[in-house]
C-alpha cells in the first residue's frame, strides 16, 4: 500500500469544508434573530465603586501619566536640541528629528490612551 499523497489530504480536507460550509452558512443566516438568550453580562459597565484601593489605584494611574508625558517632554526637547544644534552632522541631526517625532507621538498616545480603550471597550460590549 503507499502512502496517501498530500495533495490527496488537501483535496479531502477542501471537499469537506466545502460539504459543511454551505449549510453552516445558510443555518446561521436564516436562524431566527429572537432564538439567542441576552448574555447577563451584557448590562456590565465599569465602576470603581466600593473596590477597596481604588483611589490608592487612580492616583498611581495618574502618576503613570505624569510620568509618562515627562519622558515625552525630554524626548522632544532633546531632539529639538540635537536636531538644531548639529547642523554639520546630517546623521544627528535626523537622530534629533525622530526624538522629536516620537516623543510627539509618545504623547499623543498617551493623551488618547482612555479613549483607546473606552472606544475598545464599548466596541467589545456591541457584540
Amino acid at each position: 500500500m503507499s502512502e496517501p499523497s498530500i495533495h490527496s489530504a488537501a483535496r479531502r480536507r477542501t471537499s469537506v469544508v466545502a460539504a459543511v460550509l454551505p449549510p453552516l452558512t445558510t443555518a446561521m443566516v436564516l436562524a431566527p434573530g429572537n432564538s439567542v438568550a441576552a448574555s447577563p453580562l451584557d448590562d456590565i459597565s465599569p465602576s470603581s465603586e466600593g473596590l477597596p484601593g481604588a483611589a490608592l489605584f487612580t492616583q498611581i494611574l495618574s502618576w503613570g501619566f505624569w510620568l509618562a508625558l515627562g519622558v515625552c517632554g525630554l524626548a522632544i526637547l532633546y531632539g529639538a536640541a540635537t536636531w538644531r544644534g548639529m547642523n554639520g552632522n546630517s546623521g544627528r541631526g535626523v537622530e534629533g528629528k525622530m526624538y522629536v517625532a516620537a516623543g510627539a507621538i509618545g504623547a499623543m498616545v498617551i493623551g488618547l490612551a482612555p479613549t483607546i480603550v473606552r472606544v475598545l471597550f464599548d466596541a467589545g460590549q456591541a457584540g
